[in-house]
């Protein structure tokens, strides 16, 4: 910067800082004090410097102690940095009032989320106290668990879904199978196809699949089932009657699916290895007594037990959460569809990675 009284000695002494500028002309009269702007032949703005400069050139005109001659100064004959500061000047800058107004709003945004999470833990929790306090007085006195409600519960969840669960399963041994045999037949290894589709069928795929199956099914139908109770004040009638809607909605359905669950599974496991003995018969020219012989000799039963004890907690996860979520239902019709869609959603992720944590672990400790 510089002013048409000073000598080339002075210019170059004197930085762009406003102490600087108010030092020198302090003893000047604001109206003959004009400043220039020089720029060098390789001077180039782009926007973030044109504000920096913006907000400077702005500070000095609000002192009152200079007077920029726009009209003289290079700055401002450059056709672009004339556009930058024509787009820097229509933009509406923020004030500090609406930046904490902002600010403000972001953290009781985060205290309303973290609210909501700690009351959904709190009623997670509770729920899951009150149905180990009331799973426990059953095993103690069996006389409190509704055997008719636990068996209609077993025909409604799991054998009316075996013809699905097996045809399900039947297909995927098939497709196992099938790619399976494309790749084990180029390295002269077709064989082989007994065993790989034996333990993946026996320990991930027809429990994971019946699981996903009855999540679907079970999971919805407990959730809507007790949300439309909720809804039309039912369970609150069995509150004020004394009986404990615990004991007469959730134990039958979570003692249901622990229980018969594995059964289903080991139906699965059947139709998985019917639907892979079929492709090597047809794929490989594999028999079914060598499919048969080749699988009692090289499959162990660990991979059965494996995926067969994986179930009854494949059972707790959806039946909990199905009931869960029917007890959290809003009184209104279309709170119901809401949790419905999320005990589904929910059943099956919990339930696929609590196979991924077992596969983990299992494999770790060599089974």
């Amino acid at each position: 910067m510089w002013d048409k009284s000073l000598s080339k000695q002075v210019l170059n002494k004197l930085d762009s800082t406003w102490d600087s500028i108010t030092r020198h002309f302090g003893g000047k009269e604001s109206q003959n004090i004009k400043v220039h702007i020089l720029l060098r032949k390789d001077f180039d703005l782009d926007f973030c410097g044109g504000e920096v400069l913006l907000r400077w050139l702005e500070d000095l005109k609000q002192k009152g102690k200079i007077r920029l001659e726009d009209s003289q100064n290079a700055l401002f004959l450059s056709p672009k940095t004339q556009r930058i500061f024509a787009l820097l000047q229509e933009k509406k800058m923020p004030d500090k009032s609406a930046i904490t107004e902002e600010l403000i709003r972001w953290h009781l945004d985060t205290f309303k989320i973290l609210k909501n999470w700690s009351n959904y833990a709190l009623i997670t929790f509770g729920f899951l106290g009150e149905m180990i306090y009331r799973l426990l007085v059953g095993f103690i006195n069996p006389a409190t668990i509704r055997l008719k409600a636990l068996f209609f519960q077993v025909q409604e969840a799991l054998i009316k879904a075996i013809p699905i669960v097996s045809l399900a399963c039947f297909l995927i041994g098939i497709v196992v199978a099938y790619q399976g045999s494309l790749q084990l037949a180029q390295f002269g290894a077709s064989i082989l196809i007994v065993e790989m589709s034996s333990m993946l069928t026996l320990r991930e795929m027809a429990p994971i699949i019946t699981a996903i199956i009855i999540a679907g099914r079970s999971a919805s139908a407990f959730s809507a089932e007790i949300g439309m109770m909720r809804a039309t004040q039912e369970i609150d009638a069995m509150n004020v009657m004394g009986f404990n809607p615990i004991n007469f909605l959730v134990l039958p359905r979570v003692i249901a699916l622990c229980v018969a669950l594995p059964l289903v599974v080991f139906i699965a496991d059947i139709f998985g290895l019917v639907g892979a003995m079929l492709v090597s018969s047809m794929q490989l020219g594999i028999s079914s007594e060598q499919f048969v012989e080749r699988f009692l000799q090289m499959v162990e039963m660990r991979h059965f037990w494996i995926g067969f004890l994986k179930a009854p907690f494949f059972g707790l996860i959806i039946a909990l959460i199905g009931c869960y979520h029917g007890f959290i239902v809003a009184k209104d019709t279309r709170s119901i569809g809401i949790h419905t869609t999320k005990s589904v959603v929910e059943s099956i992720f919990c339930v696929i990675a609590f196979d991924a944590l077992c596969s983990v672990i299992f494999t770790q400790i060599g089974w």
